[in-house]
């Protein structure tokens, strides 16, 4: 029977524990349960995680996966953490290195019940290395990376209005895991992942970083072949047109053909031609006009213009997933598996979970009894 046929997603045997708090691993584990893995999220008793109190944030990254509460610094979590590591294949955390060995269940002491266990840190700048312990958001990533500086080409750099190089460093994680999953079944043993986020957001430029290190020039630039213009109506599209063939369509597109071959034009020059032509239309009417006629040119998108994108919608990128705090639209794992007759499977999200909402049926699975659940919810440790 394909996999299509009995919609079973392919990570339906992966469980995973996730001790991360806020982005890096949530990214991670949000993949990983889109996926098909049982990821149980560990929550401050409470308080839960931060991620609860940003806007929609709370949908996008903990779809589909399960909540506990368990105080971390209680005397007794090591007690609880270490029966619930030796029922799971993975765990994710983003503390301070070592910090969970001084909380008394480091991976040394959990690997030695579960052999198998694959842990996952995912740091700002790893495990070792004179600024282990500096901390940071996003933003001190991207900037120490070189990928900030990169994007800003010798400008003051604009902060972006998202994270960037958190994801590279969950997607890594990601990969990492799921290849230390493939080892683990020849070798029977679990494996230390240590995660970098300033390395994975470097790991991007890494074309520039061979072209520096050999003494060559970095960068594209902007060139006129490869900018955004803007249009009539305010709007802007990128034009990408780097190749011969490509900025030959374009000209011939334009009614520029002059400029297939422009001689002792410079850039400026072949730009301020260019502006002056998309100026004319609206937006929308170039990309009906260009974009499939091989001039790599496409629409700059906001958020909302993607809603109703008729590629999208047949993509079906968008879903909607019913919560207890009602419908939410999220974008949909980018991640598509056909069958071998070409139907796409249908790993659609469940809701994100409620603080703490599957405490009990997650510590029955570790073997805790009726008695000893209650004992450590009176003792505040759940």
């Amino acid at each position: 029977m394909s996999a299509a046929a009995t919609d079973r997603p392919p990570l339906a045997d992966l469980r995973v524990l996730d001790l991360s708090r806020l982005q890096p691993g949530a990214y991670c584990t949000e993949l990983l349960a889109d996926l098909g893995a049982d990821v149980v999220r560990v929550e401050q008793p409470g308080r839960g995680d931060p991620i609860r109190g940003i806007p929609g944030a709370h949908v996008a990254y903990n779809r589909g996966k399960r909540s506990i509460t368990l105080d971390l610094k209680h005397e007794r979590a090591p007690e609880v953490i270490r029966a619930l590591a030796r029922t799971v294949d993975v765990l994710i955390e983003s503390g301070r290195p070592g910090s969970y060995d001084e909380l008394g269940f480091g991976y040394a002491q959990l690997a030695a019940d579960n052999p198998r266990l694959i842990w996952c840190a995912i740091t700002g700048y790893g495990q070792n290395g004179p600024y282990v312990n500096r901390t940071g958001h996003d933003l001190t990533f991207l900037g120490y990376s070189g990928l900030l500086a990169t994007m800003a080409a010798g400008t003051v750099p604009a902060t972006p209005d998202f994270v960037m190089a958190v994801p590279y460093g969950a997607l890594m994680a990601a990969v990492a895991i799921l290849a230390a999953v493939h080892e683990r079944q020849h070798t029977g043993c679990g494996r230390f992942i240590d995660i970098s986020i300033t390395d994975a957001a470097t790991w991007v430029l890494g074309e520039h970083v061979a072209r520096v290190a050999a003494g060559g020039q970095v960068g594209w630039g902007q060139t006129a072949n490869r900018r955004a213009y803007r249009c009539a109506d305010g709007e802007l599209i990128t034009v990408a047109a780097a190749e011969a063939a490509p900025w030959a369509a374009l000209c011939a597109a334009l009614d520029l053909p002059e400029l297939a071959s422009p001689g002792g034009l410079s850039q400026a020059e072949i730009a301020e031609r260019l502006a002056a032509v998309f100026a004319t239309r609206p937006a929308r009417e170039w990309i009906d006009l260009l974009a499939d006629a091989g001039t790599n040119v496409a629409a700059v998108n906001r958020v909302d213009d993607l809603f109703d994108d008729p590629h999208v919608k047949a993509r079906e990128s968008l879903v909607t997933i019913a919560g207890a705090d009602g419908d939410a639209t999220v974008w949909r794992v980018p991640i598509r598996l056909d069958d071998v007759d070409g139907t796409a499977a249908p790993f659609t999200p469940g809701p994100p979970p409620a603080m703490g909402e599957h405490t009990d049926a997650v510590l029955a699975e570790a073997g805790f009894s009726p008695e000893e659940r209650e004992q450590l919810r009176r003792d505040g440790v759940v």
